[in-house]
C-alpha cells in the first residue's frame, strides 16, 4: 500500500490524522477513474455547507490544481488544492496550496481486494491551528466533520458505481 510522504509545513508542527476506508463492489480501476474526473467531486459531496466547484471539471493529472468555494458568502473559504502524486489504479494525493488549513494532505488509496471488489481508503493529514488549543478544537469538531463527510462521499460512490455496474 501506498504510503504517506511528509506534507507541507514545519516539521515540528504535528498533524491530526485520519483514515475512512471501505469496499465495493467495484475494481481499483474503476474507483481511481472515478476520482480522476473531477465532474464527479460536486456530485459526491454533502449539500451541506455548500460545495462549488471552481476550476474546470475534466480528468486530474499530476501538477493539476483544483478550486473550490466551501460554506457559505461569509462563513465559507475557497480552497486550492495540487494534486501531488497519482498513481494510475492505486492513488492520487491532494496537497493544499490556499485554503483555511496550515497544512493539509490528502490521498485516495484504491486497492483491488477481489474479483470485481475494490477497498477505497482516504487518508488525510492536517493541522487547522498549529497550537495545543488548535489540535484540541480539531479532535472536537474537525475530525468528526471529515470523518462523516468521506462516509457520505464513500456511500454516494458506492451507489453510483455499483449500480453504473450492475
Amino acid at each position: 500500500m501506498p504510503q504517506c510522504r511528509e506534507i507541507s509545513g514545519k516539521a515540528s508542527e504535528p498533524v491530526t490524522s485520519l483514515r475512512y476506508s471501505s469496499e465495493m463492489n467495484v475494481s481499483a480501476m474503476d474507483l481511481f477513474e472515478f476520482h480522476a474526473n473531477v465532474a464527479n467531486l460536486p456530485v459526491i459531496t454533502p449539500p451541506f455547507p455548500p460545495f462549488q466547484l471552481l476550476s474546470e471539471a475534466r480528468n486530474a493529472s499530476e501538477g493539476d490544481e483544483q478550486r473550490f468555494r466551501l460554506g457559505w458568502e461569509k462563513l465559507g473559504s475557497t480552497w486550492t488544492a495540487r494534486l501531488t502524486r497519482v498513481e494510475p489504479g492505486s492513488l492520487m494525493e491532494d496537497t493544499l496550496v490556499t485554503g483555511p488549513f496550515s497544512r493539509w494532505r490528502h490521498q485516495h488509496r484504491f486497492t483491488d481486494t477481489g474479483p470485481g471488489r475494490a477497498r477505497l481508503t482516504d487518508v488525510i493529514s492536517f493541522r487547522l491551528l498549529p497550537t495545543p488549543v488548535g489540535e484540541f478544537v480539531e479532535y472536537l469538531t474537525v475530525r468528526p466533520l471529515l470523518l462523516a463527510m468521506f462516509r457520505y462521499r464513500h456511500g454516494k460512490t458506492r451507489r453510483l458505481l455499483e449500480h453504473h455496474s450492475s
